[in-house]
């Protein structure tokens, strides 16, 4: 099957040379997993944190579809409020 991986941020240093705006067409086995699309590319899935196809987050064990787009993040800094004594604030 036929899946097309678009990379953010600092995973942009794991697509191959072929790769074009930030995207790698990749032919997987069917039944084939997000988490084995990360491994094809050589990306740490520690380093693999938000993993959305269309308007859905998957998990790494998520079977991936025949023309499927899958969007790979890096882990992201920052955002969260400061805590006081267990408060946000």
């Amino acid at each position: 099957m036929t899946v097309r991986v678009k990379l953010h941020a600092i995973l942009r240093k794991f697509l191959p040379s072929d790769a074009r705006d930030s995207t790698v067409v990749m032919e997987l086995s069917d039944g084939a997993t997000v988490s084995d699309a990360i491994a094809r590319l050589g990306i740490p899935s520690n380093h693999a944190s938000m993993l959305v196809s269309g308007d859905d987050y998957l998990e790494p064990e998520t079977p991936l579809r025949d023309g499927q787009e899958l969007s790979i993040f890096p882990p992201l800094a920052g955002g969260a409020r400061p805590r006081i004594n267990g408060r946000a604030w």
